[in-house]
């Protein structure tokens, strides 16, 4: 809506997408950058020759982690049309140790952003290891364990045909109104 004029709309027609131009944001236009080696250049430059990366030094001493630094420097570069999102996921990795290096050399403490173990350990982290869960020695692990129940009231599966009493109670008939077996009988035959 329009606030000059609240009666009359202000928004774009309905198929208005299909009649303009698709080149006018930086990211419908083919990249500027596509080899890795030119991009890490370009975050390189930008961060030292800038003072991007000063901002960013600062960001991390204040305790944010690495690893979302690294993830506002390529979705930044992907805005401005400097590559592609699945080129971003490619170079997440070189940048993020770029990150690192910087901050090693600025002797600020960082925290890279990633979790070294898991918080819980569950019975398939159990499994996978091939540890058993009777032989481990701290109770208090097995006791955040939850037990896993075996379903076996359906031995036939989801998507199995169902018997002739299910079919009724489908169709609506409860076990209040009386129905023939013969009917009961043309189910199981079909």
């Amino acid at each position: 809506m329009s606030l000059i004029n609240p009666t009359q709309p202000n928004a774009p027609i309905p198929g208005a997408n299909y009649t303009s131009d698709t080149r006018n944001w930086p990211w419908h236009r083919p990249p500027d950058i596509t080899d890795i080696d030119d991009c890490l250049d370009y975050v390189m430059e930008n961060l030292t020759e800038t003072d991007a990366g000063l901002r960013y030094m600062a960001m991390i001493e204040a305790g944010m982690p690495i690893t979302t630094i690294t993830d506002m420097v390529v979705t930044l570069g992907v805005g401005k049309g400097k590559w592609t999102p699945d080129f971003a996921i490619l170079v997440a990795g070189p940048v993020t140790k770029i990150i690192e290096i910087m901050a090693k050399s600025y002797n600020i403490e960082y925290d890279l952003g990633i979790d070294e173990e898991p918080d819980y350990k569950s019975a398939v982290y159990y499994q996978t290891f091939g540890r058993d869960v009777g032989a481990i020695k701290d109770k208090k692990e097995v006791e955040e364990l939850p037990e896993v129940e075996e379903d076996t009231k359906d031995e036939a599966g989801f998507m199995s045909e169902s018997s002739a009493q299910e079919q009724l109670a489908m169709l609506g008939y409860g076990q209040e109104e009386e129905i023939e077996e013969e009917e009961v009988e043309e189910l199981d035959d079909e």
